[in-house]
């Protein structure tokens, strides 16, 4: 399995390390291991990253964004929401 160290993820979403940690505590995302105290993430993780930029930009909170994620962290958009938000 392929993981990225904090460091790479924090250098390819332009993030700080910091608000990787918020959003894991907030369970918008969740490391997969550690490497000594540095978080490991899957590649998926850069994924789910650019849908929060995206939700945050059309003006969703973080809440609301965290009930767009499935289980295993894929996303279930409610389409009727974002539809009426758009609007």
């Amino acid at each position: 399995m392929t993981v990225l160290d904090i460091g790479e993820v924090v250098r390819q979403s332009g993030l700080p390390a910091s608000t990787l940690r918020y959003y894991e505590e907030a369970g918008l995302i969740c490391s997969v291991a550690r490497h000594g105290l540095r978080r490991q993430f899957s590649p998926e993780v850069l994924l789910q990253l650019k849908l929060i930029a995206m939700g945050k930009s059309a003006g969703f909170s973080l809440h609301e964004i965290a009930g767009m994620f499935g289980r295993n962290g894929l996303p279930e958009i409610p389409r009727k929401t974002l539809r009426k938000r758009a609007d």
